[in-house]
């Protein structure tokens, strides 16, 4: 049994592969929820309520759907976080210029003043660490991500069918 490069066990690479990566996406979900929980606990907003504001902030007025796919969360799940975020007065509907049966979402500036605490997708102690990996290292580390978010959403797609 030989470590890996952060310090964790690692058997045959060839055996266990899919077992390693299932318990590192679980180890990662569940440090997401119990982030998501702090900020809802701290600042009464959770995780995919903060990504949706951050984004809105970047893009401006944007529809659901849009904002479902800049997110990575599902369209129904979307509506839900803008109908909380709405009820909070941090974003508002409106229509389209060019369409104005499109519904548009847009951050407010109460939406705005919130997010001037910068307050992190990540908690701050990952953040840091990260921030201190090389260059290098940090672009491995995104590129590996990105693989294997490419690779399990194909997966999704093949089992939705």
């Amino acid at each position: 049994m030989a470590t890996g490069p952060f310090g964790f066990r690692v058997e045959s690479m060839d055996d266990d592969a899919e077992h390693l990566v299932f318990e590192a996406l679980r180890r990662i979900t569940r440090s997401l929820d119990v982030h998501s929980r702090a900020l809802l606990r701290e600042h009464r907003l959770t995780g995919p309520q903060l990504s949706v504001l951050k984004e809105l902030a970047r893009r401006g007025q944007v529809p659901i759907g849009a904002l479902a796919k800049y997110t990575f969360l599902g369209a129904p799940t979307v509506t839900g976080v803008v109908d909380r975020l709405e009820r909070q007065g941090w974003v508002e509907r409106g229509h389209g210029r060019d369409d104005r049966r499109q519904v548009m979402i847009t951050i407010t500036e109460a939406g705005r003043r919130l997010l001037e605490s910068d307050r992190p997708l990540f908690p701050i102690a990952f953040c840091d660490a990260l921030r201190r990996l090389p260059e290098t290292e940090r672009r491995e580390i995104c590129d590996a991500l990105q693989r294997v978010a490419a690779m399990m959403e194909r997966s999704a797609l093949e089992a939705a069918g």
